[in-house]
């Protein structure tokens, strides 16, 4: 189904224009586009029917560790060792062969690949997509988000909401990219395919953001999606890779007490004292009296020093209210973290993560 756009949406699309020619015309010297041409020459050897039937380790490794999306992971090789792990790398090969080259709408394997694979969201999904599949597949990533919001888009297409999203929404972004795309060629900037079209978003997004003060730039997320919105797993490996960035050895489902296996487990060596440890519950949809009883044993375990909930804001007051009777010892020990609070930290490290990662300071395993 096309999308139509607004009158509105077309002068707005328009305003930004000479902006977009201002960059397409200093595109020889632009980084970001040199390296998107040497992704998309890297992913035609990688990433073809062929190449995937020979893919090991370090293919898979090139190929992860050269995501965007991937770099607000420091450790690229522990993502990658994270991913083969949960896994396997034959389950992981093949199913980006069915996603890449599958039979069937793109949606459709998009929502396979999602239900398959764990520790891969939206962004590394569509960033894929986009770069083998440029003239029809479009990458949905928190940069594109903002830009459509900039671009009036929130209103009709409230997918900007989400992080995650369906093969379904995928589509309807697709198509929504279909209509900027021919909006641009109005305007004759011709032959952009959609790559093309994220580099226009992306031109929007910085010269948005660069009017904002100093202070704002990094700015606030689109309003807060309904709580079923937010996806557990992907929450998890955030609260991992935060726990990491500070210098905690940071794991996931980890046993700390009898009974009690937690979401994430921060912990760190002091000096001779021994070792601290910080648990993390996500909590979305589950039972709360079972999150209650989960975190009481992992009191237990003498090293834990705090228990944190991580959760939509109108769940943790009601977490509040069912733990206030409980005993004084156990409620000071529970800390809350909103989940845009956790979100924002994230992007605040991937933000941190790509400065640092352009001084090579630790040079990939993987040549990437």
């Amino acid at each position: 189904m096309s999308t139509r756009l607004s009158p509105t949406q077309q002068e707005t699309i328009a305003r930004y224009v000479p902006v977009f020619r201002r960059y397409l015309d200093d595109a020889e010297n632009d980084s970001n586009l040199l390296e998107q041409q040497a992704r998309r020459e890297l992913y035609s050897q990688l990433l073809t029917p062929d190449a995937l039937k020979h893919m090991g380790e370090l293919e898979f490794g090139q190929v992860i560790s050269s995501l965007w999306s991937s770099r607000l992971w420091g450790n690229k090789g522990y993502l990658v060792e994270k991913l083969i792990r949960d896994n396997t790398l034959p389950a992981l090969v093949d199913e980006l062969r069915r996603l890449l080259w599958g039979r069937g709408a793109v949606g459709t394997r998009f929502d396979a690949f999602r239900r398959a694979v764990k520790g891969m969201g939206a962004a590394s999904i569509t960033e894929l997509l986009a770069f083998v599949h440029p003239e029809r597949c479009g990458l949905w990533n928190d940069m594109a988000r903002a830009a459509l919001d900039v671009l009036g888009f929130r209103e009709d297409f409230p997918t900007l909401r989400k992080a995650q999203i369906s093969g379904d929404e995928y589509e309807s972004f697709n198509d929504l990219l279909t209509a900027i795309q021919s909006e641009l060629g109005a305007h004759r900037i011709d032959d952009l395919d959609f790559l093309g079209v994220n580099y226009f978003l992306f031109a929007v997004w910085e010269n948005a953001r660069e009017r904002l003060p100093l202070s704002e730039r990094v700015p606030p997320p689109p309003p807060e999606a309904p709580e079923e919105d937010f996806d557990h797993d992907e929450m998890v490996e955030h609260l991992v890779n935060i726990g990491q960035w500070l210098g905690f050895q940071a794991e996931k489902e980890k046993m700390v007490a009898r009974g009690s296996r937690v979401d994430v487990l921060w912990q760190a060596q002091i000096g001779n004292l021994g070792v601290v440890s910080y648990v993390f519950e996500v909590q979305r949809r589950g039972s709360i009296d079972s999150l209650i009883l989960n975190l009481q044993r992992a009191q237990n375990n003498p090293t834990v020093q705090r228990l944190i909930i991580v959760a939509a804001a109108e769940n943790i007051d009601h977490i509040k209210g069912e733990i206030a009777s409980l005993p004084e010892s156990f409620r000071k020990s529970v800390g809350f973290m909103e989940v845009r609070e956790a979100l924002r930290a994230a992007e605040l490290i991937g933000e941190l993560s790509g400065i640092i990662g352009k001084l090579e300071l630790v040079r990939s395993q993987f040549g990437v």
